[in-house]
């Protein structure tokens, strides 16, 4: 696959997509089978129809994010086009719609949608499926993650970024896309996906005894705040730093952030039911670095051998920001893996779902998640 890269921080958005599209293309070129946009600053409307005035008609998907990463730091106003072409690989878009806001409906149209389009018919395709969501998906996620799964199968492998929902969604010439868009990419070849945490457990478990969607009012049956202020060390006035964390299978974990301390309650970075135990999580800089290193290391080796065309990096902006300014040795890790001159691009999301080992799509408050293409 060849991939190229295009990134402007013109402060009209609109100039800066024309330009960052103009990028990627001349990298590659000629013209692209399909092409991801990603923004950092205010929503850019009809976003995938400015990029298609310089890309063609082809398939442009994408969403805002909370600051772009690339090798000169953390971009907080500008756009990021990524362009794709391949003889031997198939590129489809597709969203939900304004009809299908439910969940359970949009991983249906959408995963219909690209199916019907495949010219190869093989059961399931293989690959992988970039994705924009809002917050609808967030609050739907186990149905949305259980239908796309059943829909699509296994071998196809989706990461999903999560945007606030003032963000915009962006689909080709979609005015209203739905809660989701997605980028498929189908081929012959592997695309390696490595993820990373890097927290560690603080607490002994508790249960959530009363919670009401993302607030969390008792753990234990006392007052959360309370019981969240007693497993820390020291002050509580940052608790994005200690995140609650749900045991997953082979020593993973589940992340949910604290974004703010209401009352006697927690406020979470999503849903909770009740009679979850948690553990309130903490980590080092080193801890979360070297998640980050061994997500890379992972991601390549999953190639099989094969040179990475490009690699993307999709992390928490919770999770960036713990790390207290070092997120660009965190950056200088992953270039330090990656074969000199191949092209790296990564965003910040507000959350994020990931391939669940053998299981559906999780939601994730604080992970890195690095995209390997062959």
């Amino acid at each position: 696959m060849e991939c190229g890269i295009g990134l402007s921080q013109s402060r009209d958005l609109i100039e800066a997509t024309h330009e960052a599209a103009r990028q990627a293309r001349e990298v590659l070129r000629g013209a692209p089978q399909g092409a991801l946009i990603v923004s950092a600053g205010d929503p850019i409307p009809g976003a995938g129809s400015i990029a298609r005035e310089v890309l063609g008609c082809i398939p442009v998907v994408g969403g805002g994010s909370a600051g772009l990463l690339t090798d000169s730091g953390v971009v907080s106003h500008g756009v990021a086009v990524v362009c794709f072409r391949s003889e031997e690989w198939v590129v489809q878009s597709a969203c939900a719609g304004s009809a299908a806001v439910a969940p359970l409906a949009a991983a249906d149209r959408v995963a219909r949608l690209i199916l019907s389009g495949r010219p190869n018919r093989r059961r399931y395709p293989r690959g992988v499926a970039l994705a924009f969501g809002d917050g609808r998906t967030a609050q739907g996620v186990g149905p949305f993650g259980s239908r796309w799964r059943e829909i699509m199968g296994p071998k196809l492998k989706s990461v999903v970024s999560l945007v606030p929902d003032a963000q915009a969604l962006y689909c080709g010439a979609v005015r209203d896309t739905g809660p989701i868009s997605v980028l498929c990419l189908e081929g012959p070849g592997p695309v390696g996906i490595g993820v990373g945490s890097g927290w560690t457990p603080l607490s002994l478990t508790c249960t959530a005894t009363r919670t009401e969607g993302s607030l969390v009012h008792e753990l234990d049956g006392r007052p959360a705040a309370e019981v969240y202020a007693e497993a820390q060390p020291g002050s509580a006035q940052d608790p994005t730093r200690f995140p609650l964390g749900i045991a997953l299978p082979e020593d993973q974990w589940l992340i949910r952030n604290v974004l703010a301390i209401e009352g006697t309650s927690l406020r979470l970075g999503a849903d909770l039911p009740a009679g979850t135990e948690v553990r309130v999580m903490a980590a080092s800089t080193n801890g979360l670095q070297h998640a980050t290193q061994d997500a890379a290391v992972t991601a390549l080796k999953r190639l099989e051998g094969q040179a990475p065309s490009a690699v993307l990096v999709v992390e928490g902006a919770a999770r960036r920001a713990v790390q207290n300014g070092s997120g660009r040795r965190e950056w200088e890790m992953i270039r330090e893996q990656v074969p000199a001159g191949t092209p790296l691009l990564g965003w910040l999301t507000a959350s994020e779902l990931i391939p669940g080992g053998s299981g559906p799509v999780t939601l994730q408050n604080g992970t890195v998640t690095v995209i390997a293409f062959p």
